[in-house]
């Protein structure tokens, strides 16, 4: 048994349960938004064999030793009102609790490793585990920001794990900068072509891309293609991903003209639908084999 926990909205879910239930899985699809608005909820830690979800319209008994596929997103902060807010809260932080907890396959623990909401965090601690990272430096003085510009080609991205679109930067750009706009996050920026890697259990799944933008994802042009990494490469990645306690990660590298893969982050919760649409679902059935206990 696999239970789905997340938002029946988000498109990912929504293409795991239906990918899941293509190749024959058994899915409990469970939308959180539900349980939060009009159901309720027992999970105890550690747990008791009597955890259970109501969604509103039926409970769904928890089988701690059963595997979960998660993405669990508190939506406290989009809320109106104090009860609602504190529903959602209370909902996602038991769930938390309880998922590190059971003894089934949970893809991914909310223990598992993962700073990527803190770029300059998460940046050393891939250089620190060996990977080949850009130049990054981080803020809020100008003339560091416009040193740094000015030294080679530079984009400028988010400091935390809010997804926005990367835009090169000039020193000019900060010719009107103050310190309390800050911090600012800067990058090398890294010409070739992107690579997307989706690591589920020993398998990787990867795809170049070739793009003329600066983020492929908001150009209709870039190029899709199939590859296969360097076998070093992808060993580590395995490697890395189960030493970071996630079981499923997405990886993102840009690719030089000399063939070196400079690391850019990796993903504990990735949306891997739209890459898995033109996999043909490889990578939705090398999860499914790895919550249902096949070897991978």
């Amino acid at each position: 048994m696999i239970y789905a926990l997340g938002l029946a909205s988000d498109g990912t879910f929504e293409h795991f349960v239906a990918e899941a239930r293509r190749f024959g899985a058994r899915v409990v699809p469970i939308d959180l938004r539900d349980v939060a608005t009009r159901g309720d909820w027992r999970l105890a830690v550690p747990d008791d064999g009597a955890g259970w979800v109501s969604d509103g319209d039926e409970r769904h008994d928890l089988d701690p030793a059963a595997s979960y596929y998660c993405r669990l997103i508190d939506l406290s902060a989009l809320q109106n009102d104090t009860r609602a807010a504190t529903r959602w809260h209370g909902l996602v932080r038991g769930l938390f609790a309880w998922l590190d907890a059971v003894p089934g396959t949970v893809v991914n623990r909310p223990g598992a490793w993962s700073d990527n909401a803190s770029k300059p965090l998460h940046e050393f601690t891939l250089q620190s585990h060996g990977l080949t990272v850009p130049e990054s430096l981080t803020s809020s003085d100008r003339e560091r920001l416009r040193a740094f510009s000015a030294a080679g080609p530079t984009i400028v991205k988010t400091l935390s794990g809010v997804r926005a679109t990367g835009r090169l930067v000039v020193p000019a750009d900060f010719d009107t900068f103050v310190g309390g706009q800050g911090p600012v996050h800067l990058q090398r920026y890294v010409t070739g072509s992107d690579v997307r890697v989706h690591v589920c259990g020993s398998h990787a799944h990867a795809e170049e891309i070739r793009s003329g933008a600066v983020d492929y994802r908001v150009d209709d042009d870039a190029v899709f293609t199939p590859c296969t990494l360097p076998a070093d490469l992808a060993e580590a990645l395995t490697e890395h991903t189960r030493t970071f306690g996630m079981e499923f990660a997405g990886w993102d590298f840009k690719r030089d003209a000399e063939g070196v893969h400079w690391c850019l982050e990796v993903n504990p919760m990735p949306g891997y639908d739209w890459y898995d649409r033109r996999a043909g679902g490889a990578i939705s059935e090398s999860l499914v084999g790895l919550l249902e206990g096949e070897k991978t």
